[in-house]
């Protein structure tokens, strides 16, 4: 088998349902389901060759050699494996956004990461064979493999993870407030085992996670924008309860974090749809309707510690843009 370079991109995925602890660590299982959107503005780009004088795999990211393969060593010595292929492999990572700092740079990368590889070395995987390659690097990586609407099931540690709406059949806009661009203390993975530990809320987080995913299900199913809205922020705050009440707390947000929220509640009282997210960092993602996008953004330039404002659509799945 010819070993070809291949690049692939992919789109960091917005949880509105959110998992927040794992069920299977060893195999980076979630303990629950999670629904997402794909955003298509936000990129991570990943090349894979395969230089002769190269020794050992080698990750470059963001143009800055890493001191080991990290969270990707697992799928990359995986997908190595199904090939057959023992060759060094040169990984080279890039992020058009802030990376480690809650904007789910580990998701597209994976994503990124895993469709390029399948393409270099010619292993041809299912899809349901990339979702669980994916899945040994990030528990959210799955879902930048798709467009759109993307739910990611978990029934008994069996996956599965597929577009349920297309990004084109209810076009929204996301704007993501960056609030702060320093790498967070505390990673998901970690804050997801203080959590399971400790949170004496996560039991009940878990349990009645189900009811929320079928009413954000039927939302979707009915492109209705307010009863999403309402519970993909009760959904975000649950989480964050979670962690706050872990030992050590764990508390992502900072002051302008809640300054975005309460304007976007100023927005709701007066009647602008639009909804927020947070996940595990500081930024604040704002999901809105296309015609009051512009308003939206320049009320929230005007917010105290927001540091910048990214405006998105939805976005596409993962997917190979060169190859040589």
């Amino acid at each position: 088998m010819g070993l070809k370079s291949s690049t692939a991109i992919a789109h960091p995925n917005f949880a509105l349902i959110k998992y927040w602890g794992k069920s299977n660590v060893s195999g980076n299982i979630p303990a629950m389901s999670s629904l997402a959107i794909t955003l298509d503005s936000m990129t991570s780009e990943t090349t894979v060759s395969f230089p002769d004088d190269l020794k050992k795999d080698t990750w470059i990211l963001n143009g800055v050699e890493q001191p080991s393969l990290g969270q990707i060593q697992l799928p990359c010595e995986h997908l190595k494996k199904i090939s057959q292929i023992e060759q060094p492999c040169l990984i080279e990572s890039t992020n058009n956004f802030p990376t480690a700092a809650g904007l789910a740079s580990s998701a597209s990368g994976i994503a990124s990461l895993i469709t390029a590889l399948d393409n270099a070395l010619g292993t041809k995987l299912s899809n349901q064979q990339m979702i669980e390659a994916a899945m040994l690097g990030s528990g959210s990586a799955a879902r930048s493999l798709f467009s759109g609407f993307v739910h990611l099931e978990v029934v008994q540690d069996q996956l599965n993870c597929a577009t349920i709406l297309a990004a084109e059949e209810w076009p929204l806009n996301v704007i993501v407030c960056v609030t702060s661009t320093k790498q967070k203390t505390i990673s998901s993975r970690q804050g997801m085992e203080i959590s399971r530990k400790t949170s004496p809320m996560y039991s009940d987080w878990v349990r009645n996670h189900q009811e929320d995913m079928e009413l954000a299900l039927q939302a979707i199913a009915a492109k209705n924008f307010d009863q999403l809205g309402k519970i993909a922020e009760q959904n975000c705050l649950k989480m964050h309860k979670v962690m706050k009440t872990s030992q050590p707390p764990i508390d992502y947000w900072n002051s302008a974090t809640y300054t975005c929220v309460e304007t976007v509640k100023d927005m709701q009282g007066k009647g602008i749809p639009v909804f927020f997210t947070i996940d595990a960092g500081p930024q604040v993602k704002i999901i809105c309707e296309p015609d009051v996008c512009k308003d939206v953004v320049s009320l929230m330039e005007k917010v105290p510690g927001v540091q910048s404002i990214i405006e998105s659509r939805l976005g596409k799945g993962a997917r190979v843009i060169n190859e040589q």
